[in-house]
């Protein structure tokens, strides 16, 4: 067996199926990679692939462009047969660990924690300060090899998903509420918001810097293509208070291509629960009107007990629930 780092742009299709094998759950299918899933990650593979010139050549220039992607896999065979996916969050010292899998005929051979603590080492001589990742909350051999590499859990997020999705009947915007236009790259808005109502406890792991939200230009340039390539559709909205203070931010993903999955958000301070059940209804009928008949989900930290009120009022039930846990790498 081979533990080297990724190689791209050839192991893109190989990863992309690799995953879709290796997240199915038997007993707990829910967590798993759904249909309309595989034939998400299939169309952005596909995406990157076709754009991976121009990508490569904007790396040459942009250190946070060459860290999109980062990570080791396993391979034997010839095949991937496990791997731990990295990036880097903006040009900030945090790093993220987006996937760490393996297929179900080859666990318990420590494939995981191999890949895993290579791409630590990795991060260290990169200069990150920190990372973090989610675990499904029930994962029980996962989070003991995080807790065993010396993660520690400091979050929460769960996942929502409607699967007959249709226009709903929403409240009116409570008096002297807000909603308004969020430009695709105001960072300082974005910034600001989370200054005030990110929970401190979260901080130590995913704090809140500039360059997480400030993206370099290259990568300015890059997005609306990939979208574009992708044929999704996004909006983002502010929630401005009777204050005139913006309290929270909301919006929409919306596949243009009839397959895959439509997606929604909403942060929200919690000091504004009653603005919850409006955002969350108006980015939904957003996103069914653009895109009928896919499945819609949000993910919706622990810490935002409203919004997640207001999207079971619409009919959205849990799915799934991810523990975030962190590592300091210094």
């Amino acid at each position: 067996m081979e533990f080297r780092p990724i190689q791209l742009p050839r192991d893109l299709h190989p990863i992309g199926d690799m995953i879709c094998d290796a997240f199915q759950y038997p007993e707990n299918p829910e967590w798993g990679v759904q249909v309309d899933e595989k034939d998400q990650i299939a169309n952005s593979i596909r995406t990157i692939r076709k754009l991976w010139p121009l990508i490569k050549v904007m790396g040459t220039f942009s250190p946070p462009m060459r860290d999109i992607f980062r990570g080791y896999v396993a391979v034997e065979g010839g095949n991937i047969i496990g791997l731990t996916l990295l990036q880097r969050r903006g040009t900030t010292d945090t790093w993220i660990v987006g996937t760490v899998g393996v297929l179900p005929e080859h666990r318990r051979k420590g494939i995981a924690r191999t890949t895993l603590e290579k791409s630590i080492d990795y991060m260290r001589t990169r200069g990150a300060k920190r990372t973090w990742l989610g675990v499904i909350d029930g994962n029980v051999p996962a989070q003991s090899l995080y807790q065993s590499l010396g993660f520690k859990t400091y979050d929460a997020s769960t996942d929502y998903t409607l699967l007959q999705s249709s226009r709903v009947q929403t409240p009116k915007i409570p008096d002297g509420y807000t909603l308004e236009r969020l430009a695709q790259f105001d960072w300082k808005t974005r910034y600001e918001l989370e200054l005030r109502i990110a929970p401190l406890e979260t901080r130590q792991y995913e704090p809140i810097e500039r360059g997480r939200y400030r993206q370099p230009l290259l990568m300015r340039a890059l997005l609306p293509l990939l979208m574009r390539l992708q044929r999704v559709k996004d909006k983002e909205y502010i929630v401005r208070a009777p204050s005139g203070e913006i309290v929270g931010r909301c919006g929409y993903s919306a596949s243009m291509r009839g397959k895959g999955v439509n997606n929604v958000y909403a942060r929200l301070s919690p000091e504004h629960p009653e603005v919850a059940a409006y955002i969350v209804g108006y980015v939904l009928n957003k996103v069914v009107s653009l895109s009928p008949n896919l499945r819609v989900e949000i993910g919706i930290p622990g810490w935002m007990p409203a919004v997640a009120e207001a999207a079971e009022s619409y009919g959205f039930t849990k799915r799934v629930t991810y523990l975030k846990m962190g590592l300091s790498l210094e």
